[in-house]
């Protein structure tokens, strides 16, 4: 069977990495995604914490992982031909994808208008940082300056530290998977209805919506969210993050039977009838103590040690896991998240890189198709919307391709 996205075409404009996340995504479900890049140049994401044979080919880790199952077209937008092109481009095409700062992609001619002319039922996603209007609508946008806006910063960390930033990208990120959807959604809407739309998705608004729960509890109840570090927003002294031997462990517990489970588990049952673990408000109210005695504890025993132990007694525990322990632990590893593929072409080997969360029962999201060098399919895909071969090395000659 075929996959859900596999008769879509997606002419992508996107680059770095919130837009290409979201193509990516459609192009493990199938999606034929057109990635138009800067001749020689291509996506600024190509060269960021590339270094070696990834730098000599432009084709950096953190481009391969939002870039896999696309093809390349190198192509100067400024060129006078450059119209012709994407028109034909976008003649046949589902959808456009594009993460410009609002209007530039106007300017250069390639509009919502312009695109629904030639193909009246596009789909066309606009991301940027604020959105297409509004008084920031124009204003650079950057991950950091996203999660400082969204006052996600002001609810991480902790009194002493003061806000601080999410230790990965995760406005872009979040934006990425956001924008998917929406592209997900037009599309169906799109197949029911015969009709295209124009998408505007705003990063400060994924990151608004990632932080739903905290959002209702204001707008609701007037409740702004604290700086609480690893600590529970129950503010009981149980629930946070506590050192072992030999790394940390997570642990939630925040009702009376959890923690007499924890009393037990620790091996102080005799603790079950003091007010400041089997309480709620006593557990709140000694935090301080708690959480000494939690870290003096649990220190004496390494992590591995203490997993069972906690888990015989169904309290709720997690360790602490470096990104590698994570990545090639055995429940991920079962799970097949890690999409094994050939490395770029000139590059004689296979890499590993993050798919998708879900697994499908038929036709799972994946691809065979390795992240492109700059342009790698441009003679490709010129010729199949009808340029001749004389045509395209005209192109190369000027520099427009």
């Amino acid at each position: 069977m075929a996959k859900a996205f596999e008769d879509v075409r997606i002419v992508d404009f996107t680059q770095v990495l919130c837009g290409p996340m979201a193509t990516a995504q459609m192009a493990l479900l199938g999606a034929d995604v057109i990635k138009i890049e800067i001749p020689e140049i291509g996506d600024q994401m190509r060269m960021l914490s590339a270094r070696d044979i990834w730098a000599e080919t432009r084709c950096g880790p953190g481009f391969m992982g939002v870039n896999y199952g696309k093809r390349s077209l190198s192509l100067d937008l400024k060129a006078p031909e450059a119209k012709e092109i994407v028109g034909r481009l976008v003649k046949g095409a589902n959808a456009i994808a594009e993460n410009f700062k609002p209007g530039v992609l106007n300017r250069l001619g390639f509009s919502y208008d312009w695109a629904k002319s030639i193909q009246p039922d596009i789909v066309y996603i606009a991301i940027s940082g604020f959105g297409q209007e509004g008084p920031l609508s124009g204003a650079g946008a950057y991950d950091g300056a996203i999660q400082a806006m969204s006052g996600m910063m002001s609810a991480t960390g902790t009194p002493e530290t003061g806000p601080l930033r999410v230790g990965f990208p995760v406005a872009d990120m979040t934006t990425g998977f956001n924008a998917a959807f929406a592209l997900a959604s037009a599309l169906y809407r799109q197949k029911a209805t015969g009709e295209g739309q124009y998408l505007d998705l705003a990063m400060t608004d994924s990151l608004l919506s990632l932080q739903n729960y905290s959002v209702s509890r204001f707008t609701v109840a007037g409740d702004e969210p604290e700086l609480l570090g690893n600590n529970s927003p129950t503010f009981q002294g149980t629930s946070s993050v506590f050192p072992t031997k030999d790394g940390f462990l997570n642990i939630s517990v925040f009702t009376d039977k959890m923690a007499l489970r924890l009393c037990d588990a620790i091996g102080h049952p005799e603790w079950k009838e003091e007010r400041r673990w089997n309480s709620a408000e006593g557990r709140t109210e000694d935090f301080d103590e708690i959480q000494r005695i939690l870290s003096e504890t649990l220190s004496q025993k390494t992590t591995a040690e203490w997993l069972p132990i906690m888990e015989a007694e169904g309290v709720p525990v997690a360790p602490v896991n470096t990104l590698e322990e994570a990545v090639y632990s055995e429940q991920v590893t079962q799970r097949n998240f890690l999409l094994e593929m050939p490395a770029p072409t000139g590059i004689d080997q296979t890499v590993k890189l993050p798919g998708t969360s879900f697994i499908a029962s038929e036709d799972s999201p994946g691809t065979d198709r390795s992240p492109p060098r700059v342009g790698e399919h441009t003679d490709e895909i010129l010729a199949e919307i009808g340029y001749t071969d004389g045509e395209i090395a005209g192109f190369h000659d000027k520099g427009v391709v």
